[in-house]
């Protein structure tokens, strides 16, 4: 059954699907929709002078992004690209409005999730400053994959420079580690994709990582 809150979001915006790589917004435009993400996940990022992608969030299901929008006249302070296939509920807060006012509530659990999503950021961004370059790169390759119950994983596209940029470490470091995780059995890297196959013990790695902290 579908949650009064997140009917009431159907209602007000229009559900979307977008494929795995597909630009939500860039950082500058015009902040005039929130999303709330259904299936899937996303990743928030920032384009650095350089012209490269540091990588700040990966958002899943259940949370929103979009969040400027409710700043009057905003713009995007980030960029969002679709880590996944997505599908979403989209929404402008002029739609958002009459749901405000049929049912005071609905006001309250939006703030909740701006507020979920801001915990989420900041325990991502601590992750970032306390891990260890293997556990950086462990945490990155869990969020920018998923697991399939049945049959292979769909593989990682990332190339040992898209990482290293992601995360700002050195592409040799990184090529460091994923040579040991393969060494380790947990990645395969074939015909220049990164595939998971032990998605366990890199959970594991990671929360013994963090347990330590």
């Amino acid at each position: 059954m579908i949650p009064r809150e997140q009917e009431l979001l159907q209602n007000a915006g229009t559900i979307m699907t977008f494929p795995a790589g597909h630009i939500l917004y860039m950082e500058g435009d015009p902040a005039d929709r929130v999303y709330y993400i259904l299936e899937g996940r996303v990743r928030v990022f920032e384009n650095i002078s350089s012209g490269r992608e540091v990588t700040l969030d990966v958002v899943g299901s259940g949370h929103i992004v979009g969040e400027s929008a409710f700043a009057e006249n905003g713009f995007r302070p980030t960029c969002v690209k679709t880590v996944t296939a997505v599908r979403l509920i989209s929404c402008r807060v002029s739609q958002l409005l009459p749901c405000f006012a049929s049912d005071p509530s609905f006001a309250l659990y939006l703030l909740r999730l701006c507020s979920a999503t801001m915990d989420h950021l900041t325990a991502r961004l601590q992750d970032q400053c306390l891990l260890d370059r293997y556990g950086k790169v462990a945490n990155f390759i869990l969020d920018m994959t998923e697991p399939c119950p049945h049959g292979e994983e769909k593989p990682m596209t990332y190339t040992h420079e898209d990482i290293a940029t992601s995360l700002g470490l050195g592409r040799s470091g990184v090529t460091m580690v994923l040579r040991d995780f393969c060494r380790r059995g947990w990645l395969e890297n074939k015909y220049g994709k990164i595939y998971v196959r032990n998605r366990e013990a890199l959970e594991a790695f990671v929360e013994e990582q963090k347990s330590n902290l």
